[in-house]
């Protein structure tokens, strides 16, 4: 959050180094928290779906009759679990290239920080204040991505969680 401080002009906000410094650390804790979940989110679907592949292959392969009764039930159970589950997949995928997008416009950032860094290392930061603040606009653009992701991080992140006891009910359906 930038901090203002009381315009000069109609059209001015005076911004200082320490606000463009608050603004970064803020990013930087928010995306770092951010990448963590997705990547620990992201083995689980592989995860599920090797779990769940063997069973429902063995349930299509030991009932080779029409589906009738109780099993035209679990059949119908199961597309719609294998429905459900290929649009969280789709979802997921989304989430993921919509991350990638945000790790390099993120690694783009703070190269450009490090060359800010490196250029005025040893000097006085009051001096070349203004580079860092040009800063400002990209940083919560950044934000602004950052916090979509988080966004659809947390809807698959529910999906995923609504999926699980579906999957309970029908591997209880198959073992009965």
């Amino acid at each position: 959050m930038l901090l203002q401080y009381p315009k000069l002009t109609g059209t001015t906000t005076i911004a200082h180094y320490e606000d463009y410094r608050n603004l970064h650390h803020n990013f930087i804790k928010a995306y770092k928290g951010l990448y963590e979940e997705v990547a620990g989110f992201s083995l689980i679907p592989e995860k599920f779906v090797k779990e769940a592949e063997p069973v429902i292959q063995k349930y299509l392969d030991n009932t080779s009759a029409p589906a009738v009764g109780e099993r035209k039930i679990q059949l119908q159970a199961i597309t719609d679990f294998i429905s459900k589950f290929y649009e969280f997949m789709d979802n997921a995928t989304e989430m993921f290239v919509e991350h990638q997008a945000l790790c390099d416009q993120t690694v783009a950032y703070m190269e450009k920080v490090s060359d800010l860094n490196f250029r005025h290392k040893g000097q006085n930061l009051a001096d070349f204040e203004d580079d860092y603040l040009q800063m400002i606009p990209y940083l919560e653009k950044l934000n602004q991505g950052l916090a979509l992701v988080q966004k659809k991080e947390s809807q698959v992140a529910r999906d995923m969680a609504g999926l699980r006891p579906d999957w309970e009910t029908i591997k209880r359906k198959i073992a009965a």
